[in-house]
């Protein structure tokens, strides 16, 4: 099993200094926008360092070019 970091690293690793605030994370876990879906322990948040964001706008647009709409 992969180690897990906490949702305030993997931010800073994908994002950078322009990461998000921690409401819009949480946020963002509550919509199913990050993948695979971070577990809660205690009061924190810890993700896999390969997660990913995922825009479900631009998600359905690309499966709607590509042909592949369901």
């Amino acid at each position: 099993m992969a180690r897990m970091i906490t949702l305030y690293k993997w931010a800073e690793a994908v994002f950078g200094e322009k990461q998000p605030h921690r409401q819009t994370l949480w946020k963002w876990i509550a919509d199913g926008r990050i993948r695979p879906i971070p577990k809660k322990v205690g009061r924190a948040y810890y993700c896999t360092p390969d997660a990913e964001y995922i825009d479900p706008v631009a998600k359905k647009l690309e499966e709607i070019y590509s042909g592949r709409s369901t």
